[in-house]
C-alpha cells in the first residue's frame, strides 16, 4: 500500500513538472488552473464584485497603453539594471507577490510555496491575514523580505496579536488593507452554497462533491493535506482572555474594521514599515500621507470589492503625482505580463504586485508553478526594456507612453 501511494505521489509530481514546463504565459497558467481546480475555487480566484466592470477595466486599461520606444540607442545583449529599493529593501526586480487569501485551497503548499518562490528571485512576498499557513510558517520559509497584510481579525485585540506575531517572525512591513469594511458582492461565490473558509462537514461535502469529483489532481492534493482550509492565524487568538473561533474572529473584523485613526496605535505597536493598501483617489492618498505612512498600494482589490471604481492604472495616474515624491507607491490589479510592470513603472509606481498571476501558477504546479510565472514575468519585463531602448528601470517614465488623454 505504501509503495502504491509513493508511486502515485511520484507520478503526480512528474505530471506537475511536465505541465509547468509547458507554461509560457500567465494565460497558460490560468487555463491549467481552470482544468485542475474545482469550479468554486477557480471562481473565487478569477471572479470580481458585481458586474465585474472594475475587474475587466484593470486589464483593459493596461492594454490600451501604447509604448513609444527609442530606437538605435541600445543593443539587445546589453545588461539591464532591474534593481529597485522597495519599502526600504533592495530588490533585484521591481515587482513582488501580493496577498491572496485561502491559497491552501488552491494547493496545499499555499503561501509557503509563494514565499519560497519569491525567495528564489529575491523579491518580496506579502502574506494575507486569510492565509491557510501561520505567520510563523511563512516567516521561517522566507529568504527575502516579506510583508504581512493585516485584516484585524478579532477586532483591535486580534489585530494587536497578529502584529506582535508578524514582528516576532521577521516581517519587514505591515500592509493595512483599508478597502474591505465588508466583503464585496462577489456574485460567483453565491452560486455554490459554500463560501471560503470552507468547513469540511456533511453539508459542504454534499454541495461540493459534484465539483471535485472531476478534479482528481486537486482532490489528491487536498486529501493528502487532510482537507485543511483554515484561517490559520486565528488559531490561538483571544479576546478579553477568551479563545475565539474562526467565525467570531471574522465577525469582530467586520464590527471593527481599520480606520485612519487606527493607524496611530498600529504605528505604536509596529516597528517596521507601515503601508496602506486599497486606495484609488488622490484625496485618500493625502490622508495616508497625513497619517505618516511609509507606503501606499494603489488597489481596487482586484475588482473584488466595490464595482465601478477606477481601474488601478487610472487611479495610479492620479495618486502617483501626489504621493510618490514622499513615499513608495505600489500598484496591483491586472498585472499579468512583464510589459504590464513596465507600464506601471512608467506611470510612477515604485513596484507592481502580482495577485491572480501567482496563484494561477500555484494551482498549476505548486511552488514550481509560482516560480515559472515569476520567471515569465521577469523575462518579459527585461525583453520590454530591451525593445524600449532603456538600460535601467530608472530611465522609465511617462515619455515612453503615448498620453491618450490629449
Amino acid at each position: 500500500m505504501q509503495c502504491a501511494t509513493t508511486l502515485r505521489t511520484t507520478n503526480q509530481m512528474s505530471s506537475d513538472s511536465r505541465a509547468v514546463a509547458r507554461l509560457h504565459t500567465v494565460d497558460d497558467a490560468e487555463r491549467l488552473a481552470r482544468r485542475r481546480l474545482p469550479r468554486p475555487v477557480f471562481d473565487y480566484i478569477a471572479g470580481g464584485a458585481g458586474a465585474e466592470a472594475t475587474l475587466a477595466a484593470n486589464i483593459a486599461d493596461i492594454r490600451r497603453e501604447i509604448f513609444l520606444p527609442r530606437m538605435g540607442d541600445t543593443i539587445g545583449i546589453e545588461p539591464r539594471d532591474t534593481r529597485r529599493v522597495v519599502l526600504g529593501n533592495e530588490s533585484p526586480l521591481p515587482f513582488a507577490i501580493g496577498p491572496v487569501g485561502f491559497t491552501r485551497s488552491m494547493h496545499p503548499t499555499g503561501d509557503v510555496a509563494g514565499v519560497r518562490a519569491a525567495g528564489k528571485l529575491g523579491i518580496p512576498f506579502c502574506q494575507s491575514s486569510m492565509s491557510g499557513h501561520t505567520i510563523e510558517e511563512v516567516g521561517a520559509a522566507a529568504t527575502a523580505p516579506w510583508w504581512y497584510q493585516l485584516y484585524p481579525l478579532g477586532g483591535r485585540q486580534g489585530g494587536e496579536q497578529m502584529i506582535a506575531r508578524a514582528q516576532a517572525a521577521g516581517a519587514s512591513a505591515l500592509v493595512v488593507t483599508m478597502d474591505t469594511v465588508v466583503p464585496g458582492n462577489r456574485e460567483r461565490d453565491l452560486t455554490y452554497g459554500a463560501a471560503l473558509p470552507v468547513r469540511v462537514n456533511r453539508n459542504t461535502m454534499a454541495s461540493m462533491a459534484r465539483y471535485v469529483v472531476t478534479k482528481p489532481t486537486w482532490l489528491a492534493h487536498a486529501a493528502r493535506d487532510r482537507f485543511r482550509f483554515p484561517l490559520a492565524n486565528t488559531h490561538g487568538m483571544t479576546r478579553d482572555g477568551r479563545p475565539l473561533r474562526e467565525d467570531e474572529a471574522l465577525m469582530y473584523w467586520i464590527v471593527e474594521p481599520p480606520t485612519w485613526s487606527d493607524l496611530q496605535w498600529m504605528r505604536e505597536q509596529w516597528r517596521g514599515t507601515l503601508v496602506v493598501k486599497g486606495l484609488v483617489t488622490a484625496d485618500d492618498a493625502r490622508r495616508a500621507l497625513d497619517a505618516g505612512v511609509d507606503g501606499i498600494i494603489v488597489s481596487n482589490h482586484g475588482g473584488r470589492q466595490l464595482d465601478q471604481t477606477p481601474s488601478s492604472l487610472r487611479a495610479l495616474r492620479d495618486i502617483a503625482p501626489v504621493a510618490s515624491p514622499h513615499v513608495d507607491v505600489l500598484v496591483d490589479g491586472g498585472i499579468r505580463r512583464g510589459s504590464d510592470v513596465i507600464v506601471a513603472l512608467c506611470l510612477g509606481a515604485r513596484a507592481a504586485l502580482l495577485g491572480r498571476a501567482w496563484v494561477y501558477g500555484l494551482a498549476a504546479g505548486g511552488e514550481n508553478g509560482v516560480t515559472k510565472v515569476l520567471e515569465i514575468i521577469r523575462n518579459d519585463m527585461i525583453r520590454t526594456m530591451q525593445l524600449l531602448g532603456v538600460r535601467s528601470i530608472d530611465e522609465l517614465g511617462p515619455e515612453l507612453l503615448c498620453d491618450q488623454r490629449r
